[in-house]
């Protein structure tokens, strides 16, 4: 019986061939490989940060910051892009806020925190801005950037006789100089700034952090209405909305974004707009054609998967496959609202896109502000591998061309504050050099060099294009291919 046994279980080892046993080795080794390489990639540019243990519950409100300052101090020795000066420095700025953590409201400590972040001057090392003004009410509209006019886009019921009114003062003060007067608490460029800074303007206890107002309970707004009237508006902060979805700014240009039904969104006509970047709120990439131009259109509003059932793989090699059948004589390429994910996923179709057209076609890149980190690559991909025949349409993108990615995002105990730290580099315009430096992804895997990413048609979104359903950007490019 056990002989029996012992045959059935070494009969594949008996009946195996040297070859399969070498066989078997290669598959194994490179699976092996693979997990060794993703695993390494998580160690060396993921780190999470563990809380400090033995933390007990604070019993005051100093103990309380003191504890977020012990775990903020992550940022400080895992942040790569610091030097040991600027850790030195960045470690003295948490001593002095330590020592003063008992003499600041939530919002002020809230804004050191950011304004310790913002000294890296990352565009991905920064406090989450939404995050920051969770925990405090908020006014009853929303609003965003127009080139340098505000813009209501959002409002509770009974204030929607303000969509679309420019906002000219906040207790007094401009706009800008409002949004300004938050510069500090965020590294990076003004055009990613731009993009969300009008969440802390719409918090009156940030107001009041800043030196804007003494009164968190009403803040006065100088409006501008369609007609050009000039009116005070005195509005209550209301109660913090717990359940709220986090929504940038730079989002509330696409009606479908709210906090929830309760918010009436101001919507343009169906026009232009409304057939490109307005078009299929429950998509986020989709193509289409352009028959009039012998073209086609690509959004690509996020590098992540949608709910729509199709992976933004499969949709990069659908429009890869699209592409070679027709053979367009233009492609756009829509990622204004792009704010990054994973970059591989759309590598690829961003490098064979001038590959697949007419020989004197052209690749037109749709960029804004709220263009950003795996957004910004995907550019490179485009503009390297098709230099003479890309092209860049709207406004200046959210980043520079040399940034810190990757790392972590995490939660301090008890503010609630998300900090951030960036370990991986890229540089997209002269390359990178460091194992542990350069992100992998970027280095080794897939390079990519231009010279730079500026914009050659420049077409900003005015509020009055945005009102009438126009898009200034597909103008643009129409009057180019117009003249071609």
């Amino acid at each position: 019986m056990f002989k029996t046994i012992g045959r059935a279980i070494t009969f594949p080892f008996r009946k195996t061939p040297w070859w399969g046993y070498l066989a078997i080795l290669a598959v194994l080794g490179w699976f092996g490989r693979n997990i060794l390489l993703i695993g390494a990639t998580i160690l060396a540019f993921h780190p999470v940060p563990v809380p400090p243990l033995f933390q007990g519950e604070p019993e005051s409100i100093t103990e309380a910051r003191l504890q977020d300052l012990e775990h903020f101090d992550h940022v400080r020795r895992r942040e790569r892009s610091l030097t040991d000066a600027a850790r030195i420095e960045f470690r003295a700025g948490m001593d002095a806020l330590g020592a003063r953590v008992d003499t600041l409201t939530d919002a002020e400590f809230i804004l050191e925190l950011a304004r310790l972040q913002a000294t890296i001057d990352n565009g991905h090392s920064n406090g989450s801005a939404t995050r920051m003004v969770e925990g405090f009410g908020r006014l009853p509209i929303r609003a965003a950037w127009f080139g340098d006019e505000l813009r209501i886009l959002r409002a509770l019921d009974g204030y929607e006789d303000l969509l679309g009114t420019r906002i000219l003062t906040f207790n007094g003060q401009s706009a800008q100089s409002t949004a300004q007067a938050f510069r500090t608490a965020f590294g990076g460029n003004d055009a990613l700034f731009r993009s969300f800074n009008p969440v802390l303007l719409e918090t009156p206890v940030f107001l009041e952090a800043v030196g804007f107002t003494e009164n968190t309970a009403t803040t006065t707004l100088t409006i501008e209405r369609a007609n050009g009237d000039i009116d005070t508006v005195a509005l209550p902060t209301q109660p913090i909305a717990a359940d709220a979805s986090r929504v940038y700014s730079g989002d509330l240009a696409q009606p479908w974004y709210r906090e929830s039904v309760a918010w009436i969104a101001f919507e343009p006509p169906a026009g232009r707009s409304a057939q490109t970047f307005l078009a299929r709120p429950d998509n986020s990439y989709w193509i289409d054609t352009i028959p009039e131009q012998d073209g086609l259109y690509i959004s690509l509003r996020q590098n992540l998967d949608d709910e729509s059932g199709e992976s933004l793989s499969e949709f990069t090699e659908r429009a890869i496959a699209t592409l070679a059948e027709n053979r367009p004589r233009i492609v756009i390429v829509d990622q204004r609202f792009n704010g990054g994910g994973d970059f591989t996923r759309t590598a690829e179709l961003m490098r064979v896109l001038a590959n697949h057209m007419d020989e004197n076609g052209r690749v037109y890149l749709l960029v804004s502000g709220n263009t950003f980190s795996a957004g910004i690559v995907n550019l490179a991909f485009a503009e390297e591998a098709a230099p003479d025949r890309t092209y860049l349409v709207g406004e200046p993108i959210g980043d520079r061309l040399q940034f810190w990615a990757e790392g972590w995002a995490f939660s301090l105990p008890n503010s609630g504050f998300r900090a951030r730290f960036s370990t991986g580099f890229y540089d997209l315009q002269n390359g990178c050099e460091g194992v542990f430096i350069c992100h992998w992804g970027s280095l080794h895997i897939m390079p990519v060099l231009v010279e730079d990413l500026d914009i050659d048609i420049p077409a900003p979104m005015t509020f009055e294009a945005y009102a009438s359903g126009r898009d200034p950007a597909m103008e643009g490019i129409l009057a180019v291919e117009a003249s071609r």
